[in-house]
């Protein structure tokens, strides 16, 4: 069973209410090809910040220091992405409002529907 994160944005004048599950665990995309992993799940910040980081990392060290250290830099944030997922939403207005537990995405859903049926009303 996976574990997932019930992330709620309060409705505003503009928009209504939004449910998101992010799933808890280890991110191999966010491993391999970090920026891109920031970029397909809209952190567009994180994203540039890894990459100035990549940058003045390699610009700055020799290539025997700089490699390792990067590669180290990429096992920790494969570790920790969707932990920083739920920060960024958290700084965007998100609340956390739970953890469900399921197979996959949509046994997840299934479960914060029965816990939660206002919560799934408005997932996305």
């Amino acid at each position: 069973m996976r574990v997932w994160t019930v992330h709620a944005r309060p409705p505003s004048q503009r928009r209504g209410g939004e449910t998101l599950l992010v799933r808890d665990g280890f991110a191999w995309g966010a491993l391999l090809a970090p920026t891109i992993w920031f970029l397909s799940n809209r952190l567009i910040a994180l994203a540039a910040i890894h990459a100035a980081a990549c940058i003045a990392l390699a610009a700055t060290l020799p290539g025997p220091v700089a490699g390792p250290l990067l590669l180290g830099l990429n096992l920790f944030i494969g570790f920790e992405a969707r932990n920083l997922q739920a920060w960024w939403l958290g700084l965007r207005g998100w609340r956390t409002e739970g953890v469900v537990m399921g197979r996959d995405e949509e046994a997840a859903f299934l479960h914060l529907a029965s816990w939660r049926p206002d919560l799934a009303r408005v997932a996305r």
